[in-house]
């Protein structure tokens, strides 16, 4: 069998390794590499995903035929420069680059006369502060490059925006920062096929936050969107002209709207398959497509099967955190794993013993799919397992589950 190499080694990545597994050999590069991939990996390479010069080097020793990543930003880069370099299927460095860099993404917005919530990008604190000043209002702190809501905060004080601007440069791999005008509004997430510059399907859904909105972490994310037609028509026709402006020419996009009144905003878009299986399941079951097949096909420059179609389904992830301390016990999660309505889902990362350690961002939940003939059946299958999970972190039996 020919040779392909994924990058990248987290739970979302397992779908596409195991389906890749089926035609070729799969070249695996990750920092770190857990055993649920043994039985599918034909070398592991242990690499930081953005070391693009050294991948290349094992990819060329490797004589790969293809170079793929999905639900996660950090190896989008390195996937294109690979493929740009070895003359294989590719979105392009310049074009990853856009879909990576969230400044850049706005100056491409501008350019292409599409309108953008107002913002700084910079590495200067002082132009942050001026920013903040002038448009008298909350911000959104973010590092350009990041993912995982990683170093992403609301500042409601300038007093309070230093401490917020230095984190976020701490996260981002030059420093700069996009400071954001913070907007409330309904907020929808669109995926998009693209193939041959042409966006073939989008579907799109809505975003739920948990409580704690420090964390801009959601709790659930539902297709289809149950927003009213007209919004959510606008909020595609963005995605299709924002799709176009970028220059991609084939893979999947994960776009995140907000509403502000009538007007659609970006809030970003990644050229890779939504996360929390996202891409891997809930595509595929409003669909039809196998997500995981269609990126093997256009890495490897064959035409891919769309063979699509509205199922009528609707699915969506629901998330959850667990408390700090130490799992103490754990009930439910067998009869759960047996409904015939969960599909893909996170619980066997969950065991007695575990240490859970102060939940800082999205990085840290746990999710399941939950696949429904409707949106009151999926809120009522959601409701039946909320019931039924029972997981415990400390002597006095509380619960560890922060559902809300």
């Amino acid at each position: 069998m020919d040779n392909i190499m994924i990058l990248g080694a987290g739970d979302f990545q397992l779908p596409l390794v195991q389906k890749a597994s089926e035609k070729y050999n799969v070249i695996l590069v990750a920092p770190s590499i857990d055993s649920r991939f043994d039985k599918y990996v034909y070398k592991k390479y242990y690499f930081d995903v953005r070391e693009q010069d050294k991948i290349l080097e094992i990819a060329k020793q490797e004589s790969i035929v293809g170079i793929t990543t999905d639900q996660t930003d950090i190896p989008v880069r390195t996937v294109a420069y690979v493929a740009e370099n070895m003359n294989l299927p590719g979105i392009g460095y310049e074009v990853a680059k856009i879909f990576t860099d969230k400044g850049l993404m706005r100056h491409k917005l501008e350019e292409a006369g599409i309108d953008v919530i107002p913002y700084v990008c910079t590495d200067n604190l002082n132009d942050a502060i001026s920013f903040m000043s002038n448009i008298n209002s909350s911000v959104i702190v973010k590092p350009v490059d990041t993912q995982g809501s990683r170093g992403v905060i609301k500042v409601d004080s300038i007093d309070d925006l230093s401490d917020a601007f230095y984190n976020a440069a701490n996260y981002s791999t030059n420093n700069c920062v996009v400071v954001e005008k913070y907007i409330v509004g309904p907020e929808v997430v669109i995926e998009g096929i693209t193939v041959n510059y042409n966006c073939v399907k989008q579907i799109c859904g809505d975003t739920i936050y948990f409580d704690d909105k420090t964390k801009f972490s959601a709790k659930k994310r539902i297709f289809p969107s149950s927003l009213n037609s007209e919004l959510v028509d606008n909020a595609l026709q963005l995605n299709k002209r924002i799709i176009k402006a970028f220059g991609l020419n084939n893979g999947i996009t994960h776009g995140e709207y907000i509403f502000d009144g009538n007007k659609v905003y970006l809030i970003e878009i990644a050229a890779r398959g939504g996360g929390v299986f996202i891409s891997s399941d809930l595509i595929h079951e409003t669909t039809g497509l196998n997500t995981e097949e269609f990126l093997l096909d256009i890495s490897v420059g064959k035409t891919p099967d769309l063979a699509l179609k509205d199922t009528g389904k609707t699915a969506g992830y629901r998330a959850f955190y667990l408390q700090p301390g130490i799992v103490k016990k754990i009930e439910g999660i067998n009869t759960i794993c047996s409904f015939p309505f969960i599909k893909r889902n996170q619980f066997d990362c969950i065991y007695e013993g575990m240490q859970i350690d102060k939940n800082v961002n999205k990085t840290s939940r746990f999710a399941f799919i939950i696949v429904a003939d409707s949106l009151q059946q999926w809120i009522d299958y959601q409701t039946t397992i909320k019931n039924i999970l029972s997981i415990v972190n400390n002597e006095s039996m509380d619960s560890a589950i922060i559902w809300e």
